[in-house]
């Protein structure tokens, strides 16, 4: 699993997608198709982005250390909310949440039959904003598994992806962070 989030407003300011050579960088000449035919294309260019990365996340779950190729990661838009993005032969099922303020994707493999928990939160990016997103997950993992929050943790592995402890022990959920500008989001398993 995986999830991305890209504020809308955030991305407006530090990003000019329309700048020279960066289409061709980041999308196939199909995206860039649909990006250009779409009513709402800076929204769309972030929305495959978010497909892109939280797919990206997935992966990396499984393969460990690739490299991000953006190009690498060919994305379908299905419906509204859903959409499929290949890689080296994998399918990864994406459904993402649009509004006027951020894109929130979270992506899975194919066949993947675990049901997921996604949470996106409001963060003060002056202040600490993963300590508040890790937080806020710790007690969503905590409430769905009847445990005390202090006795979950959240620690990196080698690779920087997030795994949840319970009292020393890894726990069997998954789970993928994502912050960027003023949203923070998080996904994780259930069992």
């Amino acid at each position: 699993i995986g999830n991305d989030i890209v504020d809308l407003s955030s991305a407006e300011k530090q990003s000019n997608w329309r700048r020279k050579g960066f289409l061709d960088k980041v999308y196939s000449s199909n995206e860039q198709a649909m990006i250009l035919e779409a009513s709402t294309p800076d929204v769309l260019v972030w929305k495959l982005w978010s497909m892109k990365e939280s797919a990206y996340k997935a992966r990396l779950k499984v393969h460990k250390r690739i490299q991000l190729n953006p190009k690498a990661f060919e994305c379908q838009i299905l419906s509204e909310d859903k959409g499929m993005v290949t890689c080296g032969g994998k399918i990864y099922r994406t459904v993402s949440e649009i509004n006027d303020d951020f894109v929130h994707t979270h992506a899975y493999v194919e066949g993947f039959d675990t049901t997921l928990s996604s949470k996106v939160i409001s963060i003060n990016q002056r202040h600490f904003g993963s300590k508040q997103l890790y937080n806020a997950m710790i007690s969503s993992v905590a409430i769905s598994m009847s445990c005390d929050a202090g006795d979950v943790v959240i620690e990196k592995n080698s690779l920087g992806i997030p795994e949840l402890y319970r009292m020393g022990q890894k726990m069997p959920q998954l789970c993928s962070l994502s912050h960027h500008g003023r949203y923070g989001a998080y996904l994780t398993t259930t069992l």
